[in-house]
């Protein structure tokens, strides 16, 4: 009896690796973690010359740890076991006060950071068009009130005034001291998400239109539909699973519109801006504009004002459709994926400004601006 009491673990060890050598080989291939948001390795194919190479293996190895059952229970173990031993603050994204999931201060190349806006510069410059710059500080920086007690340093300030010292034909619309003292009283930032929430977006517009000297609707005059269950980009990454979900509000007003996404191969033409079918899911984000595309043309016939061209990544998915009212035309250019020279887009279609508008991380690690040309 004392012999098999002693032979128990490895026999469960033994067993437990069984079940999961079973699992991975009959249960049926995932292709997508809706939890982590993110496709997940499929099954290399058998290749002499990657196996020689050891990339057979090392695709294999990230296909076992994709694919392993029970895999989003795990991640959710692990995660909460660096929290309880005290490794919050080591992670890449903080658990902190009033369950907010925050990432951690972005470690961006300053490089990277300076061509971004030297390049943003030049081609402003280039056109002769007036240009604004607006960059959405960091939630962390915004939300210092609810973050762990130690945490790494956000260096927004730094930042934004390295930005303020190299353009020279962009203005930059600073809204970090407006958004720090709406978030003091009403939800700026997502919980579970880098983005701002609706109301974040509406302080952003209003900014923009004041800036121009154009006209604002009131906050008022929306019709306001309120979503919930959404698990955004840092509940994915977290692990944290039993983090509660945030709300998505959308802010609707009546007037007609044209949207057209275009993709290169694949042109689509709708009639609204909020994509409802996208609620479905867990990140609820999508539901403004549908998401990431390459190029986006809103067209509203009933508009006084002229014809914007917004370059952006996804932050400029949510205030689109609050501009969208004033103007006559808004094309939206995500440089992650459009792929032709902007200046020729521009000879075919002629804006009366641009705006650019970029979350502060991305500005750090994001080198998609060499296709400004």
């Amino acid at each position: 009896m004392k012999t098999l009491w002693k032979a128990l673990p490895g026999l469960v060890f033994v067993l437990f690796l069984a079940v999961m050598a079973l699992g991975l080989l009959f249960l049926p291939t995932r292709e997508y973690s809706e939890n982590e948001k993110r496709y997940l390795e499929k099954l290399p194919e058998l290749n002499f010359g990657e196996i020689m190479e050891g990339k057979t293996q090392e695709k294999l190895e990230k296909y076992t740890a994709d694919q392993i059952p029970g895999r989003d229970l795990f991640v959710g173990i692990n995660a909460c076991w660096n929290l309880a031993t005290g490794r919050n603050a080591a992670q890449d994204i903080y658990l902190c006060r009033e369950d907010y999931l925050i990432n951690a201060p972005k470690q961006g190349k300053g490089e990277i950071y300076q061509s971004n806006l030297t390049r943003f510069d030049a081609f402003a410059q280039s056109t002769g068009l007036p240009a604004d710059l607006v960059i959405v500080p960091s939630t962390g920086y915004l939300m210092e009130p609810v973050l762990p007690a130690f945490h790494g340093r956000y260096e927004d300030d730094a930042l934004f005034a390295q930005a303020q010292e190299s353009l020279q034909h962009i203005r930059l619309l600073d809204l970090r001291e407006s958004l720090k003292a709406a978030a003091a009283q009403r939800q700026v930032c997502y919980r579970t998400d880098h983005h701002l929430t609706a109301f974040g977006n509406y302080l952003i517009y209003q900014a923009y239109q004041q800036a121009l000297g154009q006209p604002v609707t009131p906050q008022t005059e929306y019709t306001m539909e309120v979503h919930g269950g959404f698990y955004g980009t840092t509940w994915s990454g977290s692990g944290l699973w039993f983090t509660p979900p945030d709300n998505v509000e959308l802010w609707c007003r009546d007037f007609p519109v044209t949207v057209q996404f275009d993709d290169g191969a694949e042109q689509t033409t709708e009639d609204r801006l909020f994509y409802r079918e996208n609620l479905e899911g867990l990140d609820k984000y999508p539901v403004f504009l549908d998401g990431n595309h390459s190029l986006v043309t809103i067209q509203n016939p009933q508009a006084q004002g002229g014809s914007l061209l917004l370059i952006r990544d996804s932050y400029g998915h949510c205030l689109a459709p609050f501009l969208a009212e004033h103007y006559q035309t808004i094309y939206l250019v995500d440089l992650r994926y459009y792929r032709s020279a902007l200046s020729a887009f521009l000879a075919e279609h002629p804006v009366d400004r641009i705006l650019y508008l970029y979350g502060i991380d991305n500005l750090l690690t994001d080198t998609n601006s060499a296709w400004l040309q």
